[in-house]
């Protein structure tokens, strides 16, 4: 029997085989699709030759629209921040060009400064907040960059309350689109536990200097709880699903150990998490990138109900032994083709093999949503995006 594309999420993160895999395509900014990618997808689909949106300038993906998301089947949205990364804004656009020339939307304060080696720089502030090579597809974050030395108070770092326009902004669409739509609704909370600076920084400072992130984590929490507290009351049960992440992992590993992550980090998402089991219906929905086998088991005592993106070609991350441990704890919510190999330097057949083995996978008993393992590149060609989901039309029908 059909089901609604909200049945069929629901159906899948608890554990139940749904009619069909679900399918999330820029549910969350870690499941879009690069806007030149997009482009070109959405006229293979036919689907017209509007100037789309760039919905995340950081990683240039696109705001994927209507009639993309029914022509593909997609069974998911997303409520929207009004800000995106650089204190740019979702509410207005103006026009601009790709390298290549194609027209797209960006926010209205997108306001780039092009450098002598052909580079793109956004300032915040007067700071420099971010930086396009010129033969670059996104924008480099340069706060992986920064380092303090001394590490300035903990109190001086600015963590600010959500403002009334952009709760305002969160209910107007979570409501809308609860309203108008039959989709599954994940609401990014646009807020982590995070860093004051790089990842570098971070490292050395929770070995060296763990009180100093201690505190740092003591006070983000407190923040954040507010937050919380306050984009509940904003979306309420109009979300299906609350969605943050954190990357914890490297191709070869976790960043930090395991002990030192159950000890130094766990516990404060834990308290973020069991606010939301306590006080919500939501799922728990964490993005954490790498090789993060050896914490998967903490996440879930956390409360980790979904886990993105299944790095599977990330060491200990085999899509087998991630199924047969963690299939009835978790829900996988991507893992569907691998984005450094087969997505997009693979052949056709290729491509539509490996969807097919990871819905042999991971589909059975439900807990699977599909995409692919982090977003889609600039370089996917169309046609291994068309035999990507025309693969899932063909072998993603239960019984997989």
């Amino acid at each position: 029997m059909s089901m609604t594309s909200r049945e069929r999420v629901l159906a899948a993160i608890n554990h139940r085989e749904p009619d069909r895999v679900p399918l999330d395509l820029g549910g969350t900014g870690a499941t879009g699709i690069h806007v030149s990618a997009y482009v070109r997808l959405r006229q293979a689909l036919g689907l017209g030759d509007e100037d789309p949106k760039v919905g995340d300038v950081w990683q240039m993906l696109a705001w994927v629209e209507d009639p993309v998301v029914e022509k593909l089947g997609v069974d998911v949205l997303t409520v929207r921040t009004l800000s995106q990364p650089f204190g740019l804004r979702n509410d207005r656009w103006r026009s601009w060009r790709l390298d290549d020339g194609t027209p797209v939307q960006m926010p209205a304060n997108f306001a780039p400064v092009a450098e002598a080696d052909g580079s793109l720089c956004l300032y915040s502030d007067g700071e420099l907040v971010a930086k396009k090579a010129r033969t670059g597809v996104y924008f480099d974050r340069m706060i992986e960059f920064k380092v303090y030395d001394p590490l300035p108070p903990v109190g001086s770092f600015k963590i600010p309350l959500f403002t009334d326009e952009d709760l305002a902004w969160r209910r107007r669409w979570a409501e809308t689109l609860r309203r108008e739509t039959d989709k599954a609704l994940i609401g990014e909370f646009g807020m982590i536990l995070g860093r004051w600076g790089s990842y570098q920084e971070w490292m050395y400072t929770i070995g060296a200097n763990p009180d100093y992130v201690r505190a740092f984590y003591d006070r983000k929490i407190e923040i954040m709880l507010a937050n919380l507290q306050l984009y509940a009351q904003a979306v309420g049960d109009n979300i299906d699903i609350f969605a943050l992440g954190e990357d914890f992992g490297t191709q070869k590993g976790l960043m930090i150990s395991p002990r030192m992550f159950r000890e130094m980090v766990a516990p404060y998402y834990k308290r973020l998490f069991d606010w939301v089991h306590r006080n919500t219906s939501w799922k728990v929905h964490f993005h954490c990138c790498g090789g993060i086998y050896p914490i998967i088991g903490t996440l879930i005592d956390c409360g980790v109900d979904i886990l993105n993106p299944v790095q599977t070609s990330a060491a200990g991350m085999e899509p087998e032994k991630l199924k047969q441990e963690f299939g009835d704890k978790l829900v996988f919510w991507g893992g569907g083709i691998e984005t450094q190999s087969v997505f997009p330097y693979g052949t056709l057949d290729e491509v539509r093999a490996q969807v097919r083995e990871r819905l042999r996978i991971f589909g059975p008993g439900g807990g699977f949503v599909f995409c692919p393992i982090h977003n889609i590149r600039a370089d996917v060609s169309t046609d291994q995006m068309l035999a990507m989901y025309e693969a899932l039309r063909e072998y993603g029908t239960y019984p997989v």
